[in-house]
């Protein structure tokens, strides 16, 4: 297998690529052009996925969010349901509220530059009579959003930011995937893109890197205090240090011995580039580059937080399959273990089974990821995408891992 990164064939394979997205109006590109339901509380889930059964092209967004949060939280939640509304791929939504004291709460805050409609629960008459006025609410917001006329147009490579994630770890992915994402992180970075990264603990062992690769005295400190902070957070729930419980039986199984390996597998993944900035969990960045996230490490919480930063693409290094990804933000699964291919071939959409087995050289494997890439950016469905599959949880910040 070549080693040698040929990052000017890259560069010039990606110069005779045309991006096509949705330019907004805060200079962020969506690749994406929603219509959601947004359900600010689980008491309004299932008005919202009743409304969204009503058409197949509407998204919708709820995760059993609670009411009497402690402050910390309920910021959290806050953040979600702001961030939602300003993503780049929502072009229109109908927020659903328990009651209207809430609903008037957000729409105070919510500086709105798409159409919104908004409808309290309890102030309907009725249960049926709440899902036909939010049916005919999504209507009339679907008339909005057509005549907007929104439509791509050509845009390029910076306006690419990615969410970098890893799941299942094993060698397939410590050697293979990841370091293929890691030369596409580092050439979106290079181009004027942004990453961001995540999963706090999974960088427990890798400490040295963000010594390494944090110019900024302020942001290296900050990613090491996060990594002490979960450190510890397991530390207290277990009695046990992560360094000494870590790799998990799944990580052993598939050829990794420690946890240093499992880290610099996962560190792997965000190329080479410094890190501009460290945020808390569902946080934007400030500017353009790569950025490390605090988030627990469950998938589907760390792409949450990482959608609400407005990242509009998801690179998912699949050792063992994995089946999470997000509903707002395409996630493009990228795997090289055979095995994993033999049963779940029809949920990944970057196969690099012959990078793996060494048919196949670096640059090669670069190239057709990123015309994947490529194709996703301009309207091209991912795997979860055709399923539907995705989730949206956040974290509970006082004890989370």
């Amino acid at each position: 297998m070549s080693t040698t990164v040929n990052n000017s064939e890259l560069f010039d394979y990606s110069q005779s690529l045309r991006w096509y997205g949705f330019q907004r109006s805060d200079g962020r590109i969506g690749v994406r052009n929603h219509l959601i339901v947004l359900s600010t509380v689980a008491l309004t889930d299932w008005l919202a996925s009743t409304i969204a059964a009503s058409d197949q092209h509407i998204i919708c967004v709820s995760g059993g969010f609670s009411r009497g949060l402690q402050k910390t939280d309920e910021d959290v939640l806050f953040d979600f349901i702001t961030s939602i509304l300003a993503h780049p791929h929502v072009g229109a939504a109908l927020v659903i509220t328990h009651d209207a004291s809430s609903l008037e709460l957000i729409k105070k805050e919510v500086q709105a530059t798409i159409p919104i409609e908004y409808l309290a629960f309890m102030n309907s008459n009725g249960r049926k009579q709440a899902v036909t006025d939010g049916i005919e609410k999504m209507q009339f917001l679907a008339d909005q959003q057509q005549k907007l006329q929104q439509s791509r147009s050509e845009v390029n490579l910076s306006g690419l930011s990615l969410a970098l994630e890893c799941g299942g770890s094993d060698v397939s992915s410590s050697i293979c995937a990841n370091p293929i994402i890691g030369d596409i992180t580092d050439l979106t970075v290079k181009s004027g893109g942004s990453a961001i990264v995540s999963e706090t603990s999974e960088f427990i062992g890798a400490e040295t890197i963000f010594s390494d690769r944090g110019p900024s005295h302020e942001t290296r400190q900050a990613i090491l205090n996060f990594i002490d902070y979960r450190s510890g957070l397991i530390m207290k729930d277990s009695g046990k240090d992560y360094r000494g419980t870590n790799p998990t039986k799944e990580n052993i199984d598939g050829g990794l011995t420690t946890l240093i390996e499992k880290s610099m597998g996962a560190v792997s993944k965000t190329g080479t580039a410094d890190f501009s900035s460290a945020l808390s969990f569902g946080k934007s960045p400030s500017g353009q580059g790569l950025h490390f996230m605090d988030t627990p490490f469950f998938s589907p919480t760390s792409l949450t937080g990482m959608m609400m930063a407005g990242c509009n693409l998801g690179l998912f290094a699949m050792g063992v399959f994995n089946p999470t990804s997000n509903l707002l933000c395409p996630i493009i699964k990228i795997c090289g273990n055979p095995e994993t291919l033999r049963f779940w071939r029809d949920e990944i959409d970057v196969e690099l089974e012959d990078y793996f087995t060494g048919k196949l050289d670096r640059c090669a494997a670069q190239i057709a990821t990123l015309s994947i890439i490529n194709k996703v950016f301009n309207g091209h469905q991912t795997a979860s995408e055709a399923l539907r599959e995705g989730q949206f949880i956040l974290p509970r910040l006082k004890d989370a891992l």
